[in-house]
């Protein structure tokens, strides 16, 4: 049976920053990674933007290009799923096969609910299938009012396909609990040629849901680790087994900023979890210490949300202006802000201010 001093199971950005961070950090041992994906891996915002609206190729998407696994000593396997994991022997069923590991990383993501038998956005594939039964139909039913649906929507609007975006009664980025926010983009959406309906799609040529994702344990269900809404880890990564860790959406980690358990599905988080773990396992200082950041970009403009966004809102600008914060208020602590037309030093003035007042109210 082979054995590795390194198992990375899972093909996304959370792995390659992983290995990638390493290898940087004096990390020697052998390393494999699988993944399911018929790609290297890849950033997956462009899937939903650049990429889908052919502005991009796929493989300007790979977080490093083909040949850097094999010239850093990254044994990679695609197309290759893992199937269960004993915690006991150390070994990854993988196939008709398995694989020993002396450590292992859980980097396998999350999944995209199913809806209808409607297209989902995940992969490269998934994306080029979207963007060209979009533009041969040349209408398209998109069922979601979060990052997905409404980024997919847009990005849509831009190939000059017809859009119905299906809220089912839902305010756009309701998850963001701002009035102003959902209100502004209840009138921008229309404005661009997109047709707001709230009931399921019926009669379209091609429907995209975007309606969220699930973290992808499947395979590590009677394995013995403790998961919880993902695989449970500290501010180090560490699961409830000695020797595995887990980064990326697939994590629940505890985060020391806000004192509490959170699992994020963005590229920020992915990017950073990984290169931090990478630290770790090649035996550098890591972890998880931040104030949380994410994006998206909707015809062209980018919003940002730090930290959490729960508690009261406040407005400071307006959106129309394309300048604007709302700042989140929980107890009257700054929990979290949502901005967009902001520099730089204005951001990082924001983070510390809710890191602050994270610290005075814990």
């Amino acid at each position: 049976m082979e054995r590795y001093d390194l198992l990375v199971v899972g093909g996304g950005l959370s792995s390659a920053k992983a290995v990638e961070a390493y290898r940087e950090h004096g990390g020697d041992g052998s390393v494999l990674l699988v993944s399911a994906d018929r790609y290297p891996p890849y950033h997956r915002p462009p899937l939903s933007k650049k990429l889908l609206r052919g502005e991009q190729e796929a493989e300007q998407a790979y977080v490093q290009p083909a040949d850097w696994y094999a010239d850093h000593r990254v044994e990679l396997r695609l197309e290759t799923r893992a199937d269960s994991l004993d915690l006991g022997g150390k070994t990854v069923r993988i196939g008709s096969g398995e694989v020993g590991f002396e450590r292992l990383l859980i980097a396998t993501g999350a999944e995209p609910r199913p809806f209808d038998g409607a297209l989902t956005l995940r992969s490269i594939d998934d994306s080029l299938r979207i963007r060209e039964q979009a533009k041969q139909a040349g209408r398209v039913t998109v069922v979601g009012t979060g990052f997905i649906g409404l980024e997919v929507a847009a990005s849509l609007r831009a190939l000059g396909v017809e859009v119905r975006l299906s809220t089912g009664g839902h305010a756009l980025f309701e998850s963001f609990g701002s009035d102003e926010f959902s209100a502004y983009l209840r009138r921008l959406y229309p404005e661009q040629g997109v047709e707001l309906v709230e009931e399921p799609p019926s009669g379209s040529d091609v429907v995209v849901a975007g309606i969220g994702v699930v973290p992808a344990t499947g395979w590590l269900e009677g394995s013995g680790l403790e998961l919880d809404d993902g695989v449970v880890v500290d501010e180090e990564f560490r699961t409830s087994a000695a020797d595995v860790y887990a980064v990326g959406d697939v994590a629940r980690f505890h985060d020391p900023v806000f004192g509490h358990a959170r699992r994020i599905e963005h590229w920020s988080n992915a990017n950073y979890q990984g290169a931090e773990v990478g630290k770790i396992l090649a035996g550098a200082q890591g972890g998880y210490d931040r104030v949380s950041a994410f994006f998206t970009e909707l015809f062209g403009t980018s919003y940002r949300v730090l930290g959490e966004t729960r508690g009261e809102t406040e407005l400071e600008g307006s959106f129309e202006s394309g300048r604007a914060i709302v700042r989140y208020r929980d107890g009257g602590a700054l929990a979290g802000a949502l901005v967009t037309g902001l520099q730089d030093d204005e951001i990082d003035e924001l983070k510390t201010a809710i890191r602050e007042s994270a610290s005075a109210s814990g």
